[in-house]
């Protein structure tokens, strides 16, 4: 393929991605309502050209979120590669979510799953399943962390749907010390 297809390529396939990006979150409609013949009108393409791209609107959907995945987890790892302390790296990755606030709002309402977050964790785990000992973090074993790991995941991933919901009132830098203060508050709620 030479330059010229490649670039019509991207070209066309970031039509397809904005067409329903734009009825995700401009039109609030679900992903089940949003048809390949809508997406082909809206960017204006035919129909065997959507199928080149994609298998149907569910890729499509899950292309954007591993892209999505994949620039959030660049962002926290290029941040831990200069040496920053896990406060920046979490503010980085927070400040990503905010910026693509519409994007993560609709995902994470509309799949009520940890979506775009459990990829990126399992980007970042697999970084560091071999390198970090469970003992710095005050566990015995590594299938104790996996239990610690998902609660900290579900807990982040539904602390940071509130905040979209809410519209990100707060600033990256307040939701991290809000998210570290969580472990104190669970012992608290737990030990009565």
């Amino acid at each position: 393929m030479n330059k010229k297809d490649n670039r019509l390529t991207r070209e066309t396939d970031e039509k397809i991605i904005r067409s329903v990006y734009f009825m995700m979150t401009k039109e609030h409609r679900p992903i089940s309502r949003i048809t390949v013949r809508e997406i082909c009108e809206q960017a204006d393409i035919h129909r065997s050209t959507f199928y080149a791209h994609y298998r149907d609107v569910y890729d499509l959907v899950e292309r954007v979120e591993q892209n999505m995945s994949r620039h959030l987890t660049e962002a926290f790892l290029r941040k831990l590669d200069e040496g920053a302390p896990a406060r920046e790296c979490f503010i980085e990755i927070l400040t990503f979510i905010c910026d693509h606030s519409e994007f993560y709002l609709y995902y994470l309402t509309e799949s009520e799953s940890s979506g775009v977050l459990q990829l990126a964790w399992n980007i970042i785990s697999d970084r560091f399943s071999s390198s970090v000992l469970p003992e710095r973090f005050g566990v015995s074993t590594y299938d104790e962390m996996k239990f610690h790991g998902a609660f900290f995941l579900f807990g982040l991933t539904a602390v940071v749907r509130l905040w979209l919901q809410d519209g990100c009132r707060e600033k990256p830098e307040e939701l991290y010390d809000i998210i570290r203060r969580q472990g104190s508050v669970q012992n608290a709620m737990t030990e009565w």
